[in-house]
C-alpha cells in the first residue's frame, strides 16, 4: 500500500502506476493482493478509529482505479466488493465511521464507471441481497447502488449471478428492481430505497408497483419520517401513476383522522409509528406533509390539476378532512384558486342537496353526505399545530361561499327582511350558513383573521350586497359567542355605523340587533351608536326616521349578555323581580329621545307604539315611563270638556280632514290607546311583585288615567255612529278623498272599540259584560257598514271583523277562558251571556286564530308570556272545540257561523287556531335541527329543554285532559298519567294519544249525515303536524329522542310491539279503505298523507295484509297471477319483498277499476276462468282473466269513486313521480358506492363536536358502508323501481281523463329515463385506481376487500369478453319493463290520440253548430251584406278553432314524442348490455309499428295557413259563380246556372283531391327519407 500511495503521489496522471501493474505477476494477484489491503484497512480503522481529514484507503483506491479507467482486469469485482463492503459497515454508532462510508461510496461512485459488467452485477447483487435481508447499509449505499443500476442499464449484455443466462442491462434493472420492491424492507432503509426509486428509471408498471410497495411503509416507518418519504414520493410521481399517489396518501391519512376500527389495519410493531400519535402530534405531521405537498404543486402543477380530477371523479366519495385540506392549500396557489373554489362550492351544494334528500327518505339515509362541517371545524383544531399557511384560505372560502350561495338580487336579500325561520330553507340556505359557520369558528379562534371577517362583513353591509343578511347572521353570532375578541376590533364596526342612515331598514335593524349586546356592556361604543341614531332621528328621510327608530327600541330591550333568560314547560323561571326594576342609565335618555317622536309622521308613531306596547311586557322598569308618555299624548285626542258630539278627536287624528284634501293618517290612535290600556296593566302587575314604593309612578296620574279611560268607555258605548259621521249614509267609497277619510274614521274607531273592550277585560274590577257586548254591537255593526259600502283595490272586500285586531293575548286569553272555560265548569252567569252571544264567540275566536298565526309568521323569538297564552288559549280551543260536550256536537259549531264569512265555520276557525299553536310550538321548539347555523345555536341541552316544553304543551293541550277522556275513566287519572309522562320526556306518547283522540273525531265528522269536509281536513292537518313528534324506525341523533326511547314506559297505547308511528299508518289504511269519502279535496289529503307516512313504517306487512284478503277468503300471495314470461315478476312477489307499495299498487288498481280498460273488453265482460273448449282463443285472454282474478271487479279503497278517482290519480302519480326523483338520484349515488376506502363509507366517520375541547380527536361513530350494504342499497333501488312500473302500468290501463293522461305522459317519460341511467349504470361502470392499500390481510377488512374486488372483476369487466354478472334485481326490472310496461303504454298512446280526436271532433261540430246559427241571422239581412259577411265568419270560425287548439297542439307535440324517444333510447342501450354481458335481455322488447314519426310544428302551421287560403279562394270563387248565374237566369234561364256551378264544385273537388294526394306522397316520402336517415 504504501508504494502504490508513493507512487501515486509522484505521478497522479497514473503512467508510473500503471507500468507497475503492468509489471506484476499477474493481474489476478495484484487485484487479489491489492483487495486484501483494502479490507484490512477498512477493519482497522473501524476498530481504532480515525482522525485524518482523508484517510489513506481513501487514496489508495482511488490510486488504485485512477491508472485502470481503460482496462479491465480480472478480479476487479474483489475490488468493488470490497468497497462496498466497507461503505455497508456505516450505519453503526460512529460518527467517523459513517463520514469514512460515505466518503468512500463517492469515491466508488466516481470511479464505477471502470469497472467491468460483471462486477457491477456481482456487487449489485450483493447490495440487492443486503437488502432483502432487511440490513440496513449506509445511506450513501443506496445512492451508490442507483448509480451502478444506471452504470448497467446502459450495458448491451448482462450475466445474472450464479446462471449462465445473458439478458439486457434494462432487463436487469427490472429484475433487480422486482426483487427490491417483493422484499420485506427494514424501516430505516425506507426513506433511502424512495430516494433510490427515484433517480432510477422505470417503466410504467414497475413505477407502479414501487410506488405501492413505498406507500405500504407508510405505517412502519417512524411518524417524524412519514413527511421526507412521502415528499420523496410526490417527486417519484412526477415520472407517473399521480393520482395513485394522491389516493394512497390521501386514504392514509383519511384512515388515521377516522380511527377506531378503520385505523385498524395501520397498526405496526413500531412504537413510533404514525397510528399512535395524538391528535396534536399528528396534526403537526399533517401540516408537515401539506407543507411538502404545497412545495411539489408550486414545482409540477399538473400535481394540483390531478388532485382535482381525483376529488371529481368520485364526487363526493373522496371528500374528507385531508383531502379538504390539501384543496385549501392549493387554493394559494393563483392558478388553482378559481378551480378549488369551484369544486368547492358545487360540492357544498351539492352534499345539502343531499342532506335534504336523505331527509326525506328514510331508504337512502346509509349514503348520507359527509359532515361538511365537521370537516372544517376539524381543520380549524389543527391550525394551532402547524397548519397556519391555510387560515387564509378558510377565510377565503368562506367569504367565497356566501357570496355565491346567496340569491342573485339584492332586494331579494337585503330590502325584503323576510325571517329566517319562517320560509323553507333550501340547499343555498344552508351552505350560506355553512360559511357563516366557517368564518365564526375562525374567528373564535384565530386572531390573525379576525380583523380581515370583520371588514369582509362591514363590506357587504355597506355595499347592499346580495349576502348581506347571511353575513349579519355572522356578525351576531360573533358577538354572542366571541364578545370578549370583539372588543378591540369595535373601532372597524363603528365605521360601518356612519352609514346606518343609509342604508335600508331590513338591513339596518338587523345591524343594529346583531351588535345590541355589544351596545350594552361597552359604553364608549353605546355612546356612538347613540349619537348616530339622534341624528337620523330628524332626518329629512322617512326610512332613516324608522332607522333611527327601530335601534333606540332595540337598545331598551333586555341585553342577552346581561340577563339570561330561561324557560319552563309553562312560564317563566322565577327570579329576583327587584332586578327587573333597574332602570339602565342610558334608558331615561332614550326615552327622552322616543318622546320627540310622538310629533313626527304616521308611521313613526305606529311603529313606536308597538315597539313601546313590547317594551311594557319585556322591561317592567321602563312601564312608569313608557305610561307618562303615551298618557300625555292620549288626553290631547280625548274631549275631557264634552263641548263634542264624538268623545274621540278623529280628525285630529287624520290629516287634510276637514279641508277636502288628499287624507293620510297622522295619529294611529287605537295603537295610541292600546298601548295606554297595556302599560297600566304593566303597572298593576308591577304593583303586585313588588311594594307601591319602589315603582316609582305617580298613582295620581295613574288613577285620574283610569277615571278617563272609564269615561270615554261609558261615552263610545252612549255615542252613536252618527256622531262620528260614520252612519249608513256616509261615503265609503275608495275613489273619493272623503271616502277614503271615512275609513280611515272607521278604522280608527273600530280599534278604539277593541281597546276599550280591552281595558274593560283587564282592568281590576270585574268586567262588565253587558258594556263590552254593546261595544261589540257597535263595533260590528260599523264593520258591517263599511264591509257593505267600501270596496278595495281590485274590487276585494274586506275581511271579517277582527282580522287587523288590536287586542293583546292577554287579553283574548282572558275572554276565551271566560267565555268557554268558566261557563262550563263554574256556570258564571257573565260568562253564559258572552257565551250566548255566537257574533261575539265568533268574532273573539276569528282574532284568536289571526293572533296565533301571526306569531308563528313574524315573531322572530318567542317570549316566555307569549307561550304562555299559547299554551292557554290552545288548552281552551281543545276544550271547546275538539272535547265540547254539547248534546249536538260538532254539528251545532259547524253551523253556528253567524259572522259575515259563511265560507268558513266557527269550528274550522277554531281548528286553524289550534293548528297555529301547534305550529308555533313546532317551530320555536325543534326537537331535530337540519340547519347549519341552528346546530351551533341548539346545543343538546337546548334540544333537551325543547324536549321538555313540547311534552308540557301537549300534557296541557291533550284532549283526554281537557274533557276528552272516556266514559270510564276518572280525570284524575288522565291527569297522573299526563304528569308521569311530562316527568319522562315521551313525546312519542304524548302525540300519540293526541292522534288517537283526533282520529275518532275525524270519523265522527266524515260520518255525519252533511260530511264536515273542511272540518275534517283541519283535523288531518293536525294529525299531521303531530304526526312528526311520532318516533321514526330510523335512529335520531338528538338528545330528545333518546330520552324518548330510554324513558318511555308501557301504557294502554303503547303496550303492543307495534310502533305509535305503525298505528298511526295503520289507521290510515284502513280509514281509506273503509270510510267512503266523495270529496276530491279531502279524499286528496287523506291519500297524500297516507303515502308520505306509508314510506315511514318499520312494519308495512301489516298494511298490505289490509288489502291482502279477499271475500273469498285466499291471501293475495296464493292468487298471485303466473302468467309472466319467467313466472318471476309478479305484483305478489313485489309486495312480498316489498309491502310498503301494497297501498300504492293497490289505489292503482282501484284507478284501473274505476275507470275501466282503455283497450280491449271492459273487466266486467272478461270471464272469470278460460274456457279450455274453445278453439279460437285469444292471446291476451290468460293475462287478462289473471288481471281480473288479481284486482277483482270493485274498489278495495273505499275512498277511491267516480267523484274522487281524478283527484286519486293526480295523487298517486305525484308520489310516484316523487320516486323516481329520488331513484334517479339513488342511481347517480350508485356508481359511487363503495369508492370511500374499500367500501367504507367514510361520510360517517367524522362526527366532530364543536364544542369539544381541540385536543379530542374525532372516531368513528357509524357503520361501514360495507360491500353487503351497497348491494342491498342497489337491490332497493331495483324493487322500488318495479314497483313504479307496475303502478305506471296499471293506470296507463285506465280510461284516465285527459289532464290526467298528460300528466302520465311526462311521468312515462321520467320513468323511461331512469331506466336508462341504470341500464348505463351497468353498460359503463366506473373504473378506478387501485384503492384498499391498507387493507388487513387477514380478517374481516381482508375478507371485505377480496369480496370488493371480486364483485368488481364480475361488474366492471370491459375488455375481457368475460360476461357480466347482472344482479336479479335488474333482470326482473328488465322484465317487467317488456312484458308490463311499454305493452301498455303504446296501447294508452292508441287511446290518448282517439280520445284527442274524439274531442277535436266535438269541437269541431260546436264550431259548426255556431256557424249555422250564424246563417240563419244572417239570413234576414239584405242578401248583399250576406255575401259580404259570410267569408268572413267563416273565416273567424275557423281561426277561432286553431287558436283554442293552439297550445294544445303544441303541448301534445312534445309530449308524445319524448316518450317515444325515451323508449327508444331505453331499448337502444339494453340491446348494447345484452350484447356486452351475453345476457339474452331483448326478449322482454317489443317493437312497435307506428312509433316511427315526428311532428312538424312548422309544417302543420303552413298547412293550415294554406287550407285558410284555399277556403278564402273557394269562398270568394262561389261567390262569382253565383253572381254570373244570378245574370244568366235572368237571360236564359236557371237550368244552365246551375248546371254551370255544379260543373265548377266539380272541378274544385278534383282539384282539392289532387292536392291531398300530393300531401300524402309527401309526407310518404318524408317518412321514407327520415328512416333512411336513422338507418
Amino acid at each position: 500500500m504504501d508504494t502504490i500511495l508513493q507512487l501515486y503521489s509522484q505521478d497522479t496522471s497514473g503512467a508510473v502506476l500503471r507500468g507497475y501493474f503492468e509489471d506484476a505477476d499477474t493481474a489476478f494477484e495484484s487485484v487479489d493482493h491489492i483487495s486484501n489491503l483494502v479490507t484490512e484497512s477498512l477493519r482497522e480503522l473501524e476498530s481504532q478509529g480515525s482522525h485524518e481529514q482523508e484517510p489513506q484507503v481513501l487514496i489508495f483506491i482511488r490510486a488504485v482505479h485512477h491508472p485502470r479507467m481503460e482496462r479491465e482486469y480480472p478480479g476487479d469485482s474483489k475490488l468493488l466488493q470490497a468497497g462496498n463492503d466497507g461503505a455497508s459497515s456505516g450505519g453503526g454508532n460512529s460518527t467517523q465511521l459513517d463520514e469514512l462510508a460515505g466518503k468512500l461510496v463517492n469515491t466508488l461512485i466516481d470511479v464505477g464507471q471502470s469497472f467491468p459488467v460483471d462486477a457491477l452485477v456481482q456487487s449489485i447483487n450483493a447490495i440487492t441481497e443486503t437488502i432483502r435481508q432487511q440490513r440496513h447499509p449506509h445511506s450513501s449505499t443506496f445512492e451508490l447502488l442507483s448509480r451502478l443500476l444506471v452504470i448497467a442499464a446502459n450495458a448491451d449484455a448482462v450475466s445474472l449471478p450464479d446462471s449462465h443466462e445473458e439478458i439486457t442491462g434494462v432487463e436487469f434493472r427490472d429484475f433487480i428492481l422486482d426483487r427490491i420492491c417483493t422484499a420485506p424492507w427494514s424501516p430505516k432503509s425506507v426513506l433511502p430505497l424512495a430516494t433510490l426509486l427515484g433517480d432510477v428509471d422505470m417503466e410504467s408498471k414497475q413505477l407502479e408497483m414501487a410506488t405501492v410497495k413505498v406507500m405500504k411503509q407508510f405505517k412502519h416507518i417512524d411518524a417524524t419520517d412519514l413527511p421526507h418519504l412521502i415528499y420523496n414520493l410526490l417527486l417519484l410521481s412526477s415520472k407517473g401513476h399521480q393520482r395513485l399517489v394522491l389516493r394512497g396518501i390521501l386514504e392514509f391519512f383519511d384512515r388515521l383522522d377516522a380511527g377506531g376500527d378503520i385505523a385498524e389495519c395501520l397498526h405496526s410493531d413500531n412504537p413510533r409509528g404514525a397510528s399512535r400519535l395524538g391528535f396534536s402530534e399528528l396534526s403537526a405531521v399533517q401540516s408537515t406533509v401539506i407543507l411538502h405537498f404545497s412545495f411539489a404543486v408550486k414545482q409540477d402543477q399538473e400535481l394540483g390539476t390531478e388532485l382535482l380530477k381525483h376529488m371529481k371523479s368520485g364526487k363526493l366519495a373522496f371528500l374528507s378532512t385531508f383531502s379538504l385540506t390539501c384543496l385549501l392549500t392549493m387554493a394559494r396557489i393563483h392558478r388553482f384558486e378559481d378551480s378549488v373554489m369551484d369544486y368547492l362550492k358545487s360540492s357544498i351544494l351539492t352534499i345539502f342537496k343531499d342532506e335534504d334528500r336523505t331527509r326525506k327518505e328514510t331508504w337512502v339515509a346509509r349514503v348520507s353526505p359527509p359532515p361538511i362541517l365537521s370537516m372544517f371545524c376539524a381543520i380549524i383544531k389543527k391550525i394551532p399545530h402547524g397548519m397556519d399557511q391555510i387560515t387564509q384560505s378558510i377565510v377565503q372560502c368562506g367569504v367565497y361561499i356566501m357570496d355565491s350561495m346567496a340569491p342573485t338580487s339584492p332586494w331579494k336579500a337585503s330590502d325584503k327582511d323576510v325571517p329566517r325561520k319562517t320560509k323553507l330553507l333550501k340547499p343555498t340556505d344552508y351552505a350560506c350558513e355553512l360559511g357563516a359557520a366557517i368564518l365564526a369558528e375562525t374567528f373564535k379562534t384565530q386572531e390573525s383573521v379576525r380583523t380581515e371577517i370583520l371588514d369582509h362583513i362591514m363590506s357587504r353591509v355597506v355595499t347592499k350586497s346580495a349576502s348581506t343578511m347571511y353575513f349579519l347572521n355572522l356578525l351576531e353570532t360573533i358577538v354572542k359567542g366571541s364578545s370578549e375578541a370583539l372588543i378591540e376590533h369595535l373601532p372597524r364596526i363603528k365605521e360601518s355605523l356612519d352609514y346606518l342612515s343609509f342604508l335600508s331598514l331590513p338591513t339596518a335593524v338587523r345591524l343594529m340587533a346583531a351588535v345590541k349586546d355589544v351596545a350594552a356592556i361597552n359604553r364608549p361604543f353605546r355612546d356612538s351608536l347613540l349619537l348616530i341614531l339622534r341624528k337620523a332621528l330628524f332626518s329629512k328621510s322617512l326610512e332613516s326616521r324608522q332607522v333611527a327608530l327601530s335601534g333606540l327600541l332595540l337598545l331598551l330591550e333586555p341585553s342577552a349578555m346581561s340577563h339570561v333568560n330561561t324557560r319552563s314547560g309553562s312560564s317563566r323561571a322565577g327570579g329576583d323581580h327587584r332586578q327587573d326594576l333597574e332602570i339602565p342609565g342610558y334608558s331615561t335618555e332614550i326615552l327622552g329621545m322616543l318622546r320627540r317622536c310622538l310629533g313626527q309622521q304616521g308611521d313613526i308613531r305606529l311603529s313606536l307604539y308597538i315597539g313601546l306596547m313590547s317594551l311594557v311586557e319585556s322591561s317592567p322598569a321602563l312601564v312608569p315611563i313608557v305610561f307618562e308618555i303615551l298618557h300625555a299624548h292620549f288626553v290631547h285626542f280625548v274631549d275631557k270638556t264634552g263641548t263634542r258630539l264624538a268623545p274621540l278627536k278623529l280628525d285630529e287624528c287624520v290629516a287634510n280632514a276637514r279641508t277636502g284634501g288628499e287624507p293620510s293618517l297622522i295619529e294611529p290612535l287605537q295603537f295610541l290607546m292600546s298601548g295606554v290600556v297595556r302599560s297600566l296593566v304593566g303597572i298593576r302587575k308591577a304593583r303586585r311583585r313588588t311594594p307601591r314604593d319602589a315603582i316609582g309612578v305617580d298613582n295620581d296620574l295613574v288613577e285620574e288615567s283610569q277615571k278617563d279611560l272609564n269615561k270615554l268607555v261609558h261615552a263610545l258605548e252612549a255615542a252613536g255612529l252618527e256622531e262620528f259621521e260614520l252612519d249608513k249614509t256616509s261615503d265609503f267609497h275608495m275613489a273619493s278623498n272623503i271616502g277614503v277619510r271615512n275609513n280611515m274614521y272607521a278604522s280608527l274607531l273600530i280599534g278604539c272599540f277593541e281597546s276599550s273592550i280591552e281595558y274593560l277585560i283587564l282592568r281590576l274590577q270585574t268586567p262588565s259584560v253587558e258594556l263590552t257586548l254593546h261595544l261589540f254591537t257597535k263595533m260590528r255593526r260599523l264593520h258591517d257598514i263599511v264591509r257593505e259600502k267600501a270596496v278595495l283595490p281590485r274590487g276585494k272586500k274586506m275581511g271579517p271583523l277582527g282580522e287587523a285586531t288590536v287586542l293583546g293575548l292577554e287579553c283574548i286569553t282572558r275572554l276565551m277562558e271566560c267565555i268557554f272555560v268558566e261557563h262550563a265548569t263554574h256556570h258564571d252567569p257573565e260568562a253564559q251571556r258572552l257565551r250566548a252571544n255566537d257574533d261575539f264567540v265568533y268574532y273573539i275566536t276569528t282574532v284568536a286564530h289571526m293572533s296565533l298565526s301571526k306569531m308563528q309568521a313574524s315573531t322572530e323569538v318567542l317570549k316566555d308570556s307569549d307561550y304562555d297564552y299559547c299554551r292557554r288559549l290552545s288548552s281552551v280551543l281543545v276544550r271547546e272545540f275538539l272535547t265540547s260536550g254539547r248534546p249536538d256536537g260538532p254539528r251545532a259549531l259547524a253551523a253556528g257561523a253567524k259572522g259575515k264569512d259563511k265560507n268558513k265555520s266557527m269550528l274550522m276557525v277554531g281548528i286553524e287556531a289550534l293548528t297555529a299553536g301547534l305550529l308555533i310550538v313546532q317551530r320555536f321548539y325543534p326537537l331535530e335541527v337540519p340547519g347549519v347555523a341552528e346546530r351551533q345555536v341548539h346545543t343538546p341541552a337546548t334540544l333537551l329543554h325543547n324536549t321538555k316544553v313540547v311534552c308540557g304543551f301537549l300534557a296541557a293541550t291533550l284532549p283526554q285532559v281537557n274533557g276528552g277522556h272516556q266514559s270510564d275513566q276518572e280525570p284524575s287519572e288522565v291527569v297522573a298519567w299526563t304528569t308521569s309522562r311530562t316527568i319522562k320526556h315521551d313525546v312519542d306518547s304524548l302525540a300519540a294519544a293526541y292522534c288517537q283522540f283526533l282520529q275518532s273525531l275525524l270519523e265522527v265528522f266524515v260520518n255525519e249525515t252533511l260530511p264536515l269536509v273542511k272540518e275534517a281536513a283541519g283535523i288531518l292537518n293536525m294529525i299531521q303536524i303531530l304526526s312528526k313528534y311520532l318516533t321514526r324506525p330510523t335512529i335520531r341523533n338528538t338528545p330528545a329522542a333518546g330520552l324518548s326511547r330510554m324513558d318511555s314506559v308501557t301504557s294502554t297505547d303503547s303496550a303492543t310491539d307495534t310502533s305509535q308511528l305503525d298505528q298511526l299508518i295503520h289507521w290510515l289504511v284502513r280509514f281509506c279503505r273503509d270510510m267512503p269519502i266523495d270529496d276530491a279535496a279531502l279524499a286528496k289529503t287523506l291519500l297524500s298523507m297516507t303515502l308520505s307516512l306509508e314510506q315511514e313504517s318499520s312494519s308495512p306487512e301489516e298494511n298490505a295484509a289490509l288489502m291482502a284478503i279477499e271475500d273469498g277468503g285466499q291471501p293475495e300471495s296464493s292468487r298471485a297471477p303466473q302468467w309472466t314470461t319467467s313466472g318471476s315478476a309478479s305484483v305478489s312477489s313485489v309486495i312480498s319483498n316489498c309491502p310498503e307499495a301494497a297501498t300504492r299498487l293497490r289505489l292503482a288498481a282501484d284507478i284501473l277499476v274505476t275507470y275501466n280498460m282503455n283497450h280491449g273488453p271492459g273487466i266486467q265482460s272478461i270471464p272469470d276462468r278460460i274456457n279450455p273448449n274453445e278453439q279460437e282463443q285469444d292471446e291476451e285472454m290468460p293475462r287478462l282473466v289473471a288481471l281480473k282474478r288479481e284486482i277483482g271487479v270493485e274498489s278495495r279503497f273505499s275512498v277511491v269513486t267516480m267523484r274522487t278517482a281524478a283527484s286519486t290519480t293526480d295523487v298517486l302519480l305525484v308520489h310516484i313521480e316523487g320516486a323516481l326523483d329520488s331513484l334517479e338520484w339513488a342511481v347517480g349515488k350508485l356508481r359511487y358506492c363503495g369508492l370511500s376506502q374499500g367500501s367504507i363509507n367514510l361520510s360517517q366517520a367524522m362526527d366532530v363536536d364543536v364544542s369539544s375541547s381541540s385536543s379530542a380527536q374525532p372516531r368513528y361513530t357509524g357503520p361501514p358502508l360495507n360491500l353487503k350494504s351497497a348491494q342491498k342499497f342497489e337491490t332497493d333501488i331495483c324493487w322500488r323501481l318495479e314497483v313504479c312500473m307496475w303502478v305506471l302500468a296499471r293506470i296507463a290501463q285506465a280510461c284516465i281523463p285527459n289532464a290526467s293522461a298528460e300528466y302520465l305522459i311526462k311521468i312515462l317519460s321520467r320513468c323511461y329515463r331512469v331506466l336508462t341511467t341504470l341500464t348505463k349504470h351497468y353498460l359503463n361502470p366506473l373504473n378506478l385506481p387501485i384503492s384498499n392499500l391498507f387493507e388487513l390481510t387477514s380478517g374481516s377488512h381482508a375478507k371485505g376487500s377480496s369480496h370488493s374486488g371480486k364483485h368488481k372483476s364480475n361488474v366492471s369487466s370491459t375488455g375481457s369478453g368475460s360476461n357480466y354478472q347482472l344482479p336479479h334485481g335488474f333482470l326482473r326490472v328488465t322484465e317487467v319493463v317488456g312484458t308490463e310496461l311499454s305493452k301498455h303504454v303504446y296501447n294508452f298512446l292508441t287511446y290518448f290520440q282517439a280520445m284527442d280526436n274524439e274531442v277535436q271532433e266535438r269541437n269541431f261540430a260546436r264550431q259548426t253548430g255556431s256557424k249555422k246559427k250564424g246563417d240563419k241571422v244572417k239570413a234576414n239581412k239584405g242578401k248583399d251584406h250576406e255575401d259580404d259577411n259570410d267569408g268572413v265568419i267563416m273565416k273567424g270560425g275557423m281561426s277561432t278553432v286553431k287558436s283554442r287548439h293552439k297550445a294544445k297542439i303544441l303541448r301534445e307535440s312534445k309530449l308524445i314524442p319524448d316518450l317515444i324517444y325515451m323508449v327508444e333510447q331505453y331499448e337502444r342501450f339494453v340491446i348494447q348490455l345484452s350484447k356486452k354481458s351475453k345476457v339474452n335481455l331483448t326478449q322482454y322488447l317489443r317493437r312497435s309499428t307506428a312509433r316511427d314519426f315526428k311532428i312538424q310544428i312548422q309544417r302543420l302551421g303552413d298547412l293550415g295557413l294554406e287550407d285558410q287560403y284555399e277556403e278564402e279562394q273557394q269562398i270568394l270563387q262561389l261567390q262569382r259563380q253565383e253572381r254570373e248565374a244570378q245574370v244568366q237566369s235572368s237571360l236564359s234561364g236557371q237550368v244552365e246556372g246551375d248546371g254551370d256551378v255544379r260543373m265548377a264544385n266539380d272541378h274544385e273537388g278534383h282539384d282539392m283531391a289532387l292536392d291531398v294526394e300530393v300531401e300524402e306522397d309527401e309526407e310518404e316520402s318524408l317518412v321514407r327519407s327520415r328512416k333512411r336517415a336513422r338507418h
